[in-house]
């Protein structure tokens, strides 16, 4: 068994192990436990088809690519031949808007597991990034052990609740969600950390929640620290481009809805699998696992950094940079080498 840096989501968990056959094993991980063997790929369907109208450039979806990749595509994004869009889940994507709109207070996942003793986790934080909890070492038995609630979702109402709690002094049994009634916890801390998953805030109050949240976070750090983080796919890429041209591509969410306002009825190409089955349809997709006719008119496997090809990543955290190795030796072109072989009179190759 040799250790790699896992590709597979956000954590980029550094101790996955995989065989002579090409398995991964990673600690009961479902992500890694559902992955096929290294070796094999989805068979190609359909017919691969890529046209984009004169008068626009290419649209390229994507959750989240390695750093060659991004690369590539902030290039091409600058040079004004493909429209980017990341997809990703409107709460993260609150947060990380509130955080670059305002500022927020923030920690590393190392930082978070040695110092906090007390976590909240809002959303579907377990069920996406399933290794988190042994990563925050939120299981010890040891007397300093975190303390630790999880809540599903919360609304700007119980936001407020937990604001008037705080202020009050302490939680009542009457307050407004159980964000409120969990104050006291809360106002013992010593350094507490939320941690902020999919779902996390109610649908259409997410912008509003995590200005809330946030401003709730600066204020406790008058008096004790305290947190808030997320963990985003698509560290690498917007990282990337804000380096490049000082710009970060629109996101869109499960309804086709981009920041910057704009309805998309679909993608000319998506690269990787797709956040979920609610997001548009793409005429092409490129790696990932085959979301079928529904999602992708067309499906072509393509090398996985971390398994396919050497590259690096940074960790969704946004902290540290981590190696991708190439365990597996199949024939595969990379996402941008199958572009390029391909679009031959394709946007991708006019001169800019």
């Amino acid at each position: 068994m040799t250790s790699i840096v896992c590709p597979l989501c956000p954590l980029h968990c550094d101790d996955v192990q995989i065989d002579d056959q090409g398995l991964l094993a990673a600690n009961g991980c479902p992500i890694v436990a559902s992955a096929l063997p290294v070796e094999h790929s989805p068979p190609d369907r359909g017919e691969f088809v890529i046209s984009s109208e004169p008068s626009r450039p290419l649209r390229v979806v994507t959750t989240g690519v390695d750093l060659l990749t991004a690369r590539q595509l902030a290039s091409w994004q600058a040079a004004g031949r493909i429209s980017l869009t990341i997809e990703s889940d409107p709460s993260i994507e609150a947060l990380l808007q509130t955080a670059s709109r305002d500022g927020i207070v923030s920690a590393t996942l190392a930082d978070v597991a040695t110092h906090a003793d007390l976590v909240w986790m809002i959303g579907r934080v377990d069920q996406t990034w399933p290794r988190i909890t042994e990563k925050l070492r939120l299981g010890s038995s040891d007397s300093n052990a975190k303390q630790v609630q999880r809540f599903s979702q919360c609304t700007a109402d119980e936001l407020t609740g937990l604001a008037t709690a705080i202020e009050n002094g302490e939680a009542s049994s009457s307050a407004t969600g159980d964000l409120a009634r969990n104050a006291n916890h809360w106002m013992s801390s010593k350094y507490a950390a939320i941690l902020v998953g999919p779902g996390a805030f109610a649908s259409g109050e997410e912008s509003l929640s995590a200005t809330m949240l946030a401003r709730l976070a600066r204020l406790r750090n008058a008096k004790e620290r305290c947190v808030l983080l997320t963990l985003d796919a698509a560290a690498t890429l917007r990282s990337v481009c804000l380096w490049s041209s000082n710009t970060s591509p629109d996101a869109t969410d499960a309804g086709g809805q981009t920041d910057a306002g704009r309805q998309e009825v679909e993608f000319d190409l998506r690269i990787g699998s797709p956040l979920s089955t609610e997001f548009r349809t793409a005429k092409v997709q490129l790696g990932g696992s085959d979301p079928g006719p529904a999602l992708a008119g067309a499906y072509r496997a393509s090398a996985v950094a971390g398994l396919h090809r050497p590259s690096m990543v940074i960790r969704g955290d946004g902290s540290v940079s981590l190696p991708l190795a190439a365990p597996a030796k199949v024939n595969l072109l990379s996402a941008t080498q199958f572009l390029d072989a391909n679009l031959r009179d394709d946007l991708l190759r006019q001169p800019s």
